[in-house]
């Protein structure tokens, strides 16, 4: 069975697809552009959500402090993503931390207008299900994936996702992520992530150029991250 990427990335990028264009006018009127720096937090995990965003530029990274005092990373956003519609629809507190990757620009829809919207407009009413359908197939794939593997297999996984996430327009990747992030995303410890990436570094699958790292042998990667 090949290695399918796509099953571990959200489709939120589709939001506004096919929006009727007054409620494109009125989506416009209440969207607001910002500017962030690396590790700037745009929310915290327990607050009242007010807002939708759509990050036009950077990344942004979205942890959970877990009862067991741990902290893991559950995704990481990428340019195009939108998110924050789910606690705005659920009436619900942000469950999550998100916390700037680097320096990124992003839109900022007023909450409680952007629900007034998404209520008149079939279209984006039917693209919120669509999207939140899909993302909770996404989780299971994740937690299922996760849960079963290796700490050497998640690591692998998570490259793997990365290595997606940080793909540029000339299909160049080089991942720009703390070892301590990658042990939260991966739920493993940054020691054996340390190990994991000095082993694979050996056997020729990436590059380590410090703070960055560069996969260069992907075919080998997708064989240790399925266990094979």
């Amino acid at each position: 069975m090949a290695f399918e990427i796509l099953k571990y990335s959200f489709k939120s990028n589709l939001l506004l697809g096919s929006i009727e264009p007054d409620y494109m006018l009125k989506l416009e009127g209440i969207k607001s552009v910002e500017l962030f720096t690396k590790n700037d937090v745009l929310y915290e995990q327990g607050s009242e959500p007010k807002a939708v965003y759509h990050l036009r530029k950077g990344k942004v990274k979205i942890e959970q402090l877990g009862q067991d005092g741990k902290t893991r990373i559950v995704y990481v956003y990428i340019h195009g993503d939108f998110f924050g519609f789910r606690p705005l629809l659920s009436n619900e507190k942000h469950p999550v931390t998100a916390i700037f990757l680097e320096d990124s620009e992003i839109e900022i829809y007023e909450g409680n207008e952007f629900i007034k919207i998404a209520k008149e407009s079939s279209n984006l009413s039917f693209n919120l299900v669509e999207i939140l359908s899909f993302e909770f197939n996404v989780w299971i794939n994740l937690i299922s994936s996760l849960s079963h593997k290796s700490a050497k297999e998640k690591i692998a996984l998570i490259l793997l996702i990365l290595n997606e996430k940080y793909r540029n327009e000339d299909g160049i990747s080089e991942i720009i992520m703390t070892k301590s992030d990658i042990s939260k995303y991966s739920e493993t410890s940054k020691e054996t992530v340390v190990r994991v990436i000095g082993y694979l570094e050996k056997q020729g699958v990436l590059i380590n150029k410090g703070r960055t790292f560069e996969i260069i042998n992907h075919k080998i990667l997708e064989i240790i991250a399925e266990g094979f």
